[in-house]
């Protein structure tokens, strides 16, 4: 089966980038080293192509309660022109997926659910909307999606469209939008817009000096800040108590898996936790945890970390915050840490 492209796959390739199957993508992984890339996010500013996410729009009258119904947030909280991040839950109360939503108007709203989970949100939506009056239309692949972030991202944005952004707050201009969003923890945004203007947007800004980067730095830099990652730090299984993202409930409106939360939050459940290594060694997702000789859990997510140039790692853990684990690497049980996330 072909892999998809997004619509500036040919530009990466000519940059150099190492190319991988990315949740049926073609995606650049890197065009020169992770933590170079990682650095230039952290110390400057990059761009991201990431233009394989989705985008979802919801309207008609009753497209705010709806969305709250759908979401763990209550969207008619929401003003016009603000971006919310918040989950999606089956029945159990089980992560669907994460989202952010983006307002603009009252009865308008789009949704930005992850690459691999798109038609899955797309299904559920509908599946959900028998009661309410509203339009669901998916037009993922009528947009490109970039991300600019880092220290110097602002200034960007400036010289291009004399503009500036407030974190979780959207523009619009003429047909783009740009949102005060990001997953890496830095200054930034991401512009979402048609197909048709995406290679001069991508060119502009790769000419006002931001540098390209591939989903590699991007796992380093949201990993660094404790950031999941759809399907890996939650896979459907995992409740939103769980995975430690209790702040996007609202508890005081209804919505899907509500009731299965407060069961959840009755009857105490693990928590996703940060373990920091504090021997020499890089973590993976998979590697067995072990506490007291016996495995407890395993890492959802695990690297290293480019600026603590220590081993870090996401688990679902029942233990308190300094408790020492290890973690098996090559069947060597190495020394860590529990601690709470972000790691900086």
């Amino acid at each position: 089966m072909s892999l998809s492209k997004t619509c500036v796959h040919d530009e990466h390739e000519k940059l150099g980038a190492k190319m991988v199957d990315f949740a049926g993508w073609h995606m650049p992984i890197q065009y020169t080293s992770i933590v170079s890339e990682h650095n230039t996010v952290r110390e400057r500013v990059g761009i991201f192509d990431v233009s394989h996410m989705g985008q979802v729009f919801v309207s008609g009258r009753d497209a705010s309660s709806f969305l709250s119904y759908i979401t763990t947030w209550d969207v008619s909280k929401l003003s016009n022109g603000d971006c919310r991040y918040c989950h999606i839950l089956n029945d159990n109360g089980q992560i669907i997926d994460d989202t952010i939503v983006y307002t603009f108007t009252n009865d308008s709203y789009m949704l930005v659910p992850n690459a691999s989970m798109v038609t899955k949100i797309y299904d559920w939506l509908n599946l959900k909307s028998a009661d309410f009056e509203v339009s669901i239309d998916n037009k993922s692949d009528e947009f490109f999606c970039f991300a600019v972030q880092g220290p110097e991202a602002p200034r960007l944005l400036r010289q291009q469209f004399n503009l500036s952004i407030t974190p979780f707050k959207l523009l619009e201009i003429g047909n783009l939008i740009i949102s005060g969003t990001g997953y890496t923890g830095e200054k930034g945004y991401e512009i979402m817009g048609p197909i048709s203007e995406s290679l001069d947007v991508w060119k502009s800004f790769l000419d006002m000096g931001a540098i390209p980067i591939g989903l590699g730095a991007r796992d380093t830099l949201r990993l660094e800040k404790g950031y999941l990652l759809s399907g890996t730090d939650f896979n459907g299984k995992q409740t939103t108590l769980e995975s430690g993202y209790s702040w996007v409930i609202d508890w005081n409106h209804d919505f899907i898996g509500k009731d299965k939360l407060l069961l959840q939050k009755e009857e105490g459940h693990k928590l996703l936790k940060g373990i920091l290594l504090e021997e020499r060694g890089v973590l993976r997702p998979g590697l067995p945890v072990y506490f007291e000789g016996t495995q407890i859990s395993e890492l959802t997510s695990g690297s290293l970390s480019p600026l603590l140039k220590r081993g870090i790692g996401l688990s679902y853990l029942d233990l308190p915050i300094g408790t020492t684990v290890n973690i098996s690497i090559r069947n060597k049980q190495l020394k860590g840490r529990v601690i709470q996330t972000p790691f900086l």
